[in-house]
Parts: C-alpha cells; sequence; structure tokens
C-alpha cells in the first residue's frame, strides 16, 4: 500500500498548543498513552492518561529505548490514517526528537478523531440499496 496523505500538522511545530507542548516533556509517557488510547478507539470522549502504553513507554524510557514503542505506534498512525512516511523516518524521527514525534502524533490522532466525531458513520458507496 502506497501512504500518500500528507500530515495535518508539521514535525516541526511542536511548540503549539503550549500546555500540549508542557505536557510531552515533563509527562511523556502520559502523553503517549493518550494518543494509544485515541488510536486505539477514536470514538471515545474522554481518553485516558494512564494505561497499558502509558507504562510500556514509562519502562522503556527507563532502558533509554523509549524511541521503540514511540516509533511502532508512529508506523501504526501511519497505517490508520494512509500517511506519508517510512519505517526509517520513523526511527529516525522517534530517536532524534521524541517530543517532537509525541507532539505531531497528537495533534495529528486529535484531529482525526474530531473528524470522525463530526462525520460520524459513512455507509460505504458499494454497500447502499437502490
Amino acid at each position: 500500500m502506497e501512504n500518500s496523505r500528507e500530515w495535518k500538522y508539521g514535525f516541526w511545530d511542536c511548540c503549539s498548543p503550549f500546555k500540549t507542548c508542557c505536557f510531552a516533556f515533563w509527562c511523556p509517557c502520559c502523553l503517549y498513552g493518550r494518543t494509544a488510547s485515541r488510536l486505539n478507539n477514536p470514538t471515545l470522549k474522554e481518553h485516558t492518561f494512564f494505561n497499558q502504553d502509558c507504562c510500556l513507554y514509562y519502562l522503556a524510557s527507563c532502558c533509554g529505548l523509549s524511541f521503540i514503542p514511540l516509533m511502532m505506534k508512529r508506523a501504526r498512525l501511519r497505517a490508520n490514517f494512509e500517511l506519508e512516511g517510512s519505517s526509517c523516518g520513523d526511527c529516525f524521527k522517534s530517536c532524534c526528537c521524541s517530543i517532537c514525534t509525541l507532539m505531531q502524533m497528537e495533534k495529528e490522532v486529535k484531529s482525526r478523531s474530531e473528524l470522525l466525531e463530526t462525520e460520524g458513520y459513512q455507509v460505504p458507496a458499494d454497500m447502499r440499496y437502490g
């Protein structure tokens, strides 16, 4: 499958919103958990911060390996929303700037889940009755 859609938010756009930026800097495991929660079920109104993904990210970061779950979640996000990019790019971005990666993922998942809420379920064209 060729990924062709562009990201709505740039990788270096990591200072806005400031609240999320602070959250990514001081408690990245919680932001990772919330993003994972949104990615697992985008239609939920309330998303949890503290979950198994949060714990996994925390444990990986204690060993200096936080880029691994971050890279894997970024690859899943790209696959789910058919976004442009590659596995090598995911690895590089996760290793070099985890805060920017977390921010971009959070904003992307949040905006796309809000889009699902406003659009609701759309019946595929080939499933309509004449």
